[in-house]
């Protein structure tokens, strides 16, 4: 389920559909906003990604 998750093309399908559902109720914010909410979402989702990644720090004692 991750790798799917972090696959780009099932998530610009999950927005688009997401967007067209909204758009079929006339919820939907205008584009640019759209844009600039799922770009967020997609940054800390791949910023997440890279952190965790990374080793803790041993403790020097």
């Amino acid at each position: 389920m991750k790798k799917r998750l972090t696959n780009p093309l099932f998530i610009a399908a999950a927005v688009g559909l997401a967007y067209q559902v909204l758009e079929k109720y006339g919820v939907a914010p205008d584009f640019g906003m759209w844009q600039i909410g799922v770009d967020i979402v997609t940054y800390a989702l791949i910023g997440t990604g890279v952190y965790s990644t990374f080793k803790k720090p041993e403790k020097a004692e």
